[in-house]
């Protein structure tokens, strides 16, 4: 696969980035709701169960784990995607990997945090040190994050190949970092259409997914070659 970067294809993938975020943290609230009873306070990456959920109900965990499953299997669908003989199938099993960013879920239980985390330290505080935690949980990522990573990296035919996927696994995270995580939280702590209404989900996010789900649907041929190959 000879992948053709333009201004096109890096916005339309950054409006699939934003996408793929918010159903991970849908996930995330949806199976809260299902087990909890109702829905807790959010922001675009930080969601909370309601108050009492995790003293009244055993498997609150589930919710928690709920993100990373589904980013994680929405990467191994795409990894399935790249060994398809239709191109746009595949191009777009290229695009479905890296806007699940696979480097910031690695980097950041490798560090000692993430969802993964939370739910390994659930689940183990009792027979493991803090340190043999980090351990399983980075060996569990690393074998669900790095095989769709591989994958892409084998079928590129582009020169230098290695460069294109270190850049989608380290551009996407910093996006991330400074457009959503920094820039639009700050104007949910800023009380900007921070009043939750579906799914208690804030106003600003559901227009914000909303605006960027309506682009992609517009702009969805910018990551195939059939278009951008023409």
């Amino acid at each position: 696969m000879h992948l053709k970067l333009s201004f096109a294809y890096v916005l339309t993938f950054l409006l699939l980035l934003i996408v793929m975020l918010e159903l991970h943290e849908t996930a995330h609230i949806v199976v809260g709701r299902f087990i909890c009873g109702c829905w807790g306070p959010r922001d675009f990456n930080v969601w909370s169960l309601c108050a009492g959920c995790a003293e009244s109900y055993p498997l609150w965990w589930l919710a928690t784990l709920a993100g990373p499953l589904f980013s994680f299997a929405l990467m191994w669908l795409g990894m399935g995607w790249l060994g398809d003989a239709e191109p746009d199938r595949a191009a777009l099993g290229f695009a479905l990997i890296f806007a699940n960013i696979p480097f910031g879920r690695i980097s950041t239980v490798m560090l000692g945090g993430g969802d993964e985390m939370v739910v390994i330290r659930h689940l183990l505080k009792n027979e493991y040190s803090y340190t043999q935690m980090i351990l399983i949980g980075s060996v569990l990522v690393l074998g669900l994050g790095v095989p769709p990573v591989i994958k892409a990296f084998r079928v590129l035919t582009n020169r230098r190949s290695w460069l294109y996927v270190v850049g989608f696994l380290t551009m996407p995270l910093l996006f991330l970092l400074m457009y959503v995580l920094t820039g639009l939280n700050t104007l949910l702590g800023a009380d900007f259409l921070a009043t939750p209404w579906i799914m208690g989900t804030p106003l600003l996010i559901t227009l914000h997914t909303s605006i960027a789900f309506m682009g992609l649907l517009w702009l969805r041929r910018n990551l195939l070659p059939s278009t951008y190959q023409l």
